[in-house]
C-alpha cells in the first residue's frame, strides 16, 4: 500500500481529535487518512468494505465542517507551524516506527 510521507502529523491529529464528537472508528479514519491510506486501502486494513469507508469520511467532514481530504491535511499542517512556532516540542513517537496498525492502536489508546 503506498502511504504519503506524512506521519509526522498523527499526533497533531491525534490531539487535535481531543474533544471533537468523532467515533471511535471516525478518529481511527482520520488517522489513517493523515497516513495517506486511500479508501480500498483503509477498507482492507479495517476489514470493511470501500463504501462505508467513503461514508464515514463524509461524516468525519462534516462534523469536521472540511470539504475533504486536501482540508483536512491542510488543517494538520497549519496546526502543525502554529505549535511549532510557539515553540512547542514535537518528537515522532515511538508508535510510528512499528507497523501502521499497530501505530493507530497506540495512539487511540492516548
Amino acid at each position: 500500500m503506498p502511504h504519503i510521507e506524512v506521519e509526522i502529523l498523527v499526533p497533531f491529529a491525534a490531539k487535535y481529535m481531543d474533544g471533537k464528537r468523532l467515533t471511535p472508528a471516525e478518529r481511527t479514519e482520520v488517522l489513517r487518512m493523515v497516513q495517506g491510506f486511500a479508501c480500498k486501502d483503509s477498507a482492507a486494513a479495517g476489514d470493511i468494505s470501500p463504501e462505508t469507508i467513503r461514508a464515514r469520511r463524509k461524516r468525519i467532514y462534516r462534523k469536521l465542517n472540511l470539504s475533504g481530504s486536501s482540508e483536512l491535511i491542510s488543517l494538520f499542517l497549519k496546526l502543525s507551524l502554529e505549535m511549532l512556532a510557539k515553540g512547542e516540542s514535537v518528537e515522532r513517537p515511538a508508535a510510528l516506527a512499528q507497523p501502521q496498525e499497530s501505530a493507530l492502536a497506540e495512539l487511540q489508546a492516548q
